[in-house]
Order: structure tokens, then sequence, then C-alpha cells
């Protein structure tokens, strides 16, 4: 099993420690996870064609959307919490998390919708601007859960530990969705031989809930990785945050 000890690590090594985080908690994570994606699979099966409860699509479309993103917001949130817990060797409790986050919803909320904004502009210059809001902003969120900052505070603590280690950061990232995409064509081309569009959808549910909080485990994991090697954080220092 690969040691996840406090540690600068590789990009293959961060994600090699997210798995293993993942696999010493794995029943927390998918419970999260679940909460998050429940709402989106409910609407996706209530817009099929037969079933319905008499809304119009669009407004069911709409509702689905606002629940989904304040659900995703709270689980994804609460993985870089609950994963941060145990890589620091605290004691991980899953209602705790999501009492410590939950609070901080307005702040998250915020700055997703300001990220959202970024990666819009980084689609309008060729796609390039995207890789770089997703390398230099992509602390934002554990610097809300893990460090109590502002949404204005998270964005500038976000740019201050990605200096100098947005291409470290990116690659890392990169190498979490390679993973994910190359996983995921296999489970939509099984789904293809279902032939039915309830039972696909409720598979590509099944394989996000298994598979999204590895990219909540490598955030944190990039976060504290950076701050190693910026600060030489150590997890028994003063520089730790508060949890």
């Amino acid at each position: 099993m690969t040691e996840v000890r406090l540690r600068a690590r590789t990009v293959s090594e961060l994600v090699d420690a997210a798995f293993a985080l993942y696999r010493q908690d794995s029943g927390q994570y998918m419970l999260l996870t679940a909460f998050a994606i429940t709402p989106q699979l409910i609407t996706s099966i209530l817009l099929q064609p037969g079933v319905g409860l008499g809304l119009g699509t669009t407004l069911v479309a709409i509702i689905s959307l606002l629940v989904s993103g304040f659900t995703y917001t709270v689980g994804g949130a609460a993985i870089i919490k609950f994963g941060a817990a145990v890589y620091l060797g605290d004691e991980a409790d899953l209602e705790a998390t999501l009492q410590a986050v939950i609070p901080k919803i307005g702040p998250i909320l915020w700055a997703g919708f300001l990220k959202a904004l970024l990666y819009f502009v980084g689609f309008l210059f060729f796609f390039v601007g995207e890789f770089y809001v997703a390398a230099r902003y992509f602390a934002v969120t554990a610097a809300i859960v893990l460090e109590d900052a502002r949404t204005t505070q998270a964005f500038a603590r976000s740019t201050a530990l990605s200096n100098g280690r947005k291409r470290h950061i990116l690659n890392t990232l990169l190498l979490v969705w390679i993973i994910y995409a190359l996983l995921s064509a296999c489970i939509l081309f099984a789904s293809t031989l279902l032939k039915s569009q309830v039972l696909t959808i409720v598979l590509s549910s099944a394989y996000q809930i298994v598979a999204y909080p590895v990219f909540g485990l490598t955030t944190m994991l990039l976060y504290y990785d950076c701050r190693i090697r910026l600060e030489g954080f150590d997890a028994g220092g003063e520089s730790r945050p508060e949890h």
C-alpha cells in the first residue's frame, strides 16, 4: 500500500496517494458523493421520455442545476475536509466534517461562480486560458475549507501557492482527468450494451459516486504539496491550518 505521510510528491505520487487515501475510507467518500449526485440522478430519470411529474423540462432542469450545484459544493468541499483530516492524522468524522463545511457554503458558492466566469473567459482564449485558471485557482475551495479564508483571500492564497508550480499542478490535474476519462469511456461502452437509457444513467451515476472523490483528494494533496514546497509546511508546526 502506498504511504501517505506528509511530504512533497511528484505528479504520479500525488495521484497514487489520492487513491491510497481513498481506499482507506472509500465508503465515507462514496457516501458524500452519493449525497451530491442524487438530485442530478433523479432529475435525469424524470426527464426521460414517458417519465415525469407534469413539470416543464426546462423548469426541472433549472431546479436540478441549482440543487446539484449546492450538493456538489457541499460534497466536494467535505471530501477535501475529510481527506485532510485523515492525511494529517486527525480524527475524521463524517458528521463533524459536514458541520464544519456547511457554514462556509456561501463563500464556496460565490468562489465557484467567480471561477466559472474565469473559465468562460479562458474558453474565449482558445481553451488555453482554462488551463491557466485551473492551475492558478486550484486551491480556492481548499483555502476556504481548511484555512477559513474569505473568497477574495482564497483566490489570493491559491495564486500564491501556484506561483512557479502551475505546470506541476496542471500535470497532476490532467493525469487524474485522463484516468477518469478512460474509465468513463469503458463504462459508457458497457452501458450501450444495456439498451436502456435509465440503466445507462444509473450506471454512469454509480461510476461518478465511486470515482469523483479522487478529484477532491487530489486537490487537497496538491494544496498541501504546494504548502510544503512554499512554506516548508509541517503537520506539527505553527503553519498548520485549523480544522
